[in-house]
């Protein structure tokens, strides 16, 4: 069970988890023994599941972000193991979600430009069997984007 320090040093690591422990320490009010302590533990209970810097796409050259609606042609256990397998080892899919609703899933692709995206599509979309039909929107600029999970105001 999670409490308020536990909470409170989760959601400064989702700021920026370089921090070091000392600053941590402080801006928790605890010492920095204990915060090791409790990162520690958090890393072993699987609450912080990985620590990664996240880089400008811009800087390998995907600037191109798409949000693509998929349906299947049935939503068949192995259709749509079969289905997730191949988004997951697609470098130009950055999330994948199983969906309810039309579409069976939902990607976010990130791509060099239109003709990267096009030989994307016809690889792993166009000319898979079990693929009924895609939709495709172009992102023309993010408005928010983050990767921290909400606390609620009540947990301080």
């Amino acid at each position: 069970m999670l409490d308020n320090y536990d909470r409170k040093l989760l959601a400064l690591l989702q700021e920026d988890a370089r921090q070091t422990h000392d600053a941590l320490a402080e801006a928790v009010n605890l010492s920095p023994t204990a915060v090791t302590r409790r990162l520690k533990r958090l890393r072993a209970d699987g609450h912080i599941r990985r620590e990664v810097a996240l880089v400008d796409p811009a800087l390998f050259g995907r600037s191109l972000r798409l949000v693509v609606n998929v349906m299947l042609q049935r939503a068949q256990t192995p259709l749509v193991d079969a289905f997730k397998a191949s988004m997951q080892a697609a470098p130009e899919v950055m999330e994948c979600y199983n969906v309810t609703g039309r579409p069976d899933f939902v990607l976010m692709v990130l791509v060099r430009d239109m003709a990267d995206y096009e030989r994307f599509a016809r690889a792993h979309l166009m000319n898979n069997p079990h693929v009924r039909e895609f939709e495709s929107l172009v992102v023309i600029n993010t408005c928010k984007y983050t990767t921290a999970v909400p606390q609620d105001a009540d947990t301080d």
